[in-house]
């Protein structure tokens, strides 16, 4: 299971930085000049649906670049930043203090970042019995949401990553702060949002049956 991810990731690398070498044994060396280090496995909400949803969690892999040419490991990595940004099914991260992490392995701190990707395990069904009552079908309704995220002084966080997770739903905060699901259920009213913002997760619960735009404010100075 998680060799295939592996391979998964091997293969995009091999994809944008063609002719790289590449190791998941720690962070990246004169010898590989990308790591792919696996340090993390953290929980991922089952997505809601027809049929049951998979196991799933998130793996997170340390992304970072190496090599005697460091101009060169620096444009990989920036190369590599902004492809897996772009990757629908992805998340980027970046980790407040990892000076704890880079002592673990035996290296000197140096940029990187931090790649979740989701990994799933189909769950058989079981055989539903037979249907013995008339069957009834109640609609629920959707409408869109809207919000903004904001910071100390009502600024604008840009590029805040705000997930539902019930709903496995999921957009970014533009320059404005602004964000955006094109459709919520209005049953349940309540729905728990998860935003992600300067390294660190802030939990929000929001009434969806209630007009939109939502005010999403950021508390950093706990912590």
């Amino acid at each position: 299971m998680i060799d295939e991810v592996d391979q998964q990731l091997s293969s995009w690398v091999e994809e944008v930085l063609p002719g790289v070498s590449i190791t998941f044994e720690g962070p990246a060396t004169a010898a590989h000049e990308v790591g792919l280090y696996l340090f993390e496995m953290a929980d991922l909400p089952p997505a809601r649906g027809e049929e049951r949803p998979p196991l799933q969690v998130r793996l997170g892999y340390l992304v970072t670049t190496s090599g005697t040419d460091v101009a060169l490991a620096h444009k990989r990595l920036g190369t590599l930043l902004f492809a897996a940004l772009k990757h629908p099914g992805w998340e980027v991260r970046f980790a407040g203090d990892t000076a704890e992490l880079w002592r673990a392995v035996g290296e000197p701190p140096r940029a990187g970042f931090t790649l979740s990707v989701p990994l799933r395990q189909a769950v058989e069904a079981e055989a539903a019995p037979p249907v013995r009552a008339p069957l009834r079908v109640q609609g629920v309704g959707s409408r869109a949401m809207e919000g903004v995220v904001l910071g100390p002084g009502d600024i604008p966080i840009s590029d805040a990553f705000i997930e539902i997770p019930s709903l496995a739903l999921t957009a970014r905060s533009d320059g404005r702060g602004r964000f955006r699901f094109a459709a919520v259920p209005t049953s349940p009213a309540k729905q728990h949002l998860r935003v992600r913002a300067k390294a660190r997760e802030f939990p929000f619960t929001v009434d969806s049956s209630k007009p939109s735009p939502f005010v999403l404010r950021l508390d950093l100075t706990k912590g």
